[in-house]
């Protein structure tokens, strides 16, 4: 702070003055470094009452009367019964806020009738009447409502009781007893919704010259009736049955890579897979090589050559789409390892082990054999419940 430079403008003399005051008690306390704190400490507190005093100078007092409130002056209004008092305090009330209340878009008429509703009515006057106070200087503000105080206790809120609904209820018991636990084994007596077929028969189906027997569960061999001796018919529709159902058929392509084929004692040149299921009819058998084979020359006398070959049933010995002669396949045994698929290598030998990624250029392994072919579900999804009539 400057306190030397003479005619220093926009100066005040008394924060000056206490400034001055503070410098004196800096360059006292520098003097008097050595000096006993008790000997210098009366003289420091001395002037530091100066400065406080002056200090206290600076701040001037605050109003010893009150704002003066529109929403009190307009309730002590309503509750005037004399005509005099009445008109000299409205006269005070439009004197002192009836300019403000016009500008900020207030009607003092509007507010005299809503205040004396209220309070005829035992009402508060708190977000009726705006919240506009006048100082002891003249100037009017408008605040916000005061938050009304409750004078009664707060209602106890009850815990709502939930009552379960019996359909829901009884619903999702009836969908939890429903589902059952999965697994690859297939069961062997009734189980919940599972009802076992022990019932089955050989039947025949023939595909392009080959015929395929195998036991198998009909559509009237899955259904069981009894009678009662009330007469009521029970019918029982079977859904598990080991043999597979008629009507439910499923088809699955497999592959055999080279370590999959095995060589069939007794038998030259005849390799077998085995196919994880009993199939009723072979779709289709293809072999692949490792290098192509020639089966044929294009006119321009260019060999033309594949590895990849169509296999077909025994005793269909005729070249595949006269391209190429065609090895063939039969089924064997049925082990514990799957149903024995024969192959015989008459004229080719089928040991593709790897193949070069089309996108990538790398060398993968692939398949050597692949089997398609359709069998009989073992599982009947449409039929899930007994049904009972009465005759």
């Amino acid at each position: 702070m400057d306190l030397i430079s003479s005619n220093l403008q926009a100066t005040n003399a008394k924060f000056n003055s206490i400034l001055s005051k503070l410098e004196e008690e800096k360059d006292l306390a520098l003097a008097n470094l050595e000096t006993a704190a008790a000997t210098l400490t009366p003289e420091l507190e001395a002037k530091l009452g100066e400065v406080t005093s002056n200090l206290r100078s600076l701040v001037p007092e605050g109003f010893s009367v009150p704002n003066v409130s529109l929403q009190g002056q307009l309730q002590s209004l309503s509750g005037l019964t004399d005509v005099t008092q009445s008109a000299n305090l409205l006269a005070s009330i439009t004197t002192d806020f009836g300019d403000a209340l016009s500008t900020s878009g207030f009607s003092l008429d509007t507010l005299v009738s809503d205040a004396s509703s209220a309070f005829s009515s035992g009402d508060s006057l708190s977000g009726t009447i705006p919240n506009f106070e006048r100082s002891p200087l003249g100037d009017v503000i408008q605040k916000a409502s005061e938050i009304k105080v409750p004078t009664i206790d707060p209602v106890v809120e009850e815990a709502s009781t939930f009552t379960q609904n019996a359909s829901v209820t009884a619903a999702k018991s009836a969908a939890s007893s429903a589902v059952i636990s999965t697994s690859n084994t297939l069961p062997t007596e009734d189980t919940g919704v599972l009802r076992v077929s022990e019932k089955s028969k050989k039947v025949t189906q023939t595909q392009n010259g080959v015929a395929i027997t195998k036991e198998v569960t009909t559509a009237s061999q899955a259904v069981e009736t009894k009678v009662t001796g009330g007469g009521e018919t029970i019918v029982t529709r079977k859904n598990i049955s080991s043999k597979g159902f008629t009507h439910q058929t499923g088809t699955i392509t497999e592959k055999f890579n080279s370590d999959d084929l095995t060589y069939v004692a007794g038998k030259d040149l005849t390799i077998s897979v085995p196919l994880s299921k009993e199939p009723v009819k072979i779709k289709r058998v293809k072999g692949y090589t490792q290098e192509r084979k020639q089966v044929g020359v294009f006119a321009s006398g260019k060999p033309r050559t594949r590895n990849e070959f169509v296999i077909v049933a025994e005793g269909n010995d005729a070249p595949y789409k006269k391209s190429y002669t065609s090895d063939t396949w039969s089924l064997g045994e049925k082990t514990s390892a799957g149903t024995e698929l024969n192959i015989a290598e008459k004229f080719r030998e089928y040991d593709r082990e790897t193949r070069k990624n089309s996108k990538t250029g790398e060398t993968v392994n692939t398949h050597t054999i692949y089997v398609s072919y359709t069998y009989h579900k073992t599982y009947d999804p449409i039929y899930a419940k007994s049904e009972t009539t009465t005759a």
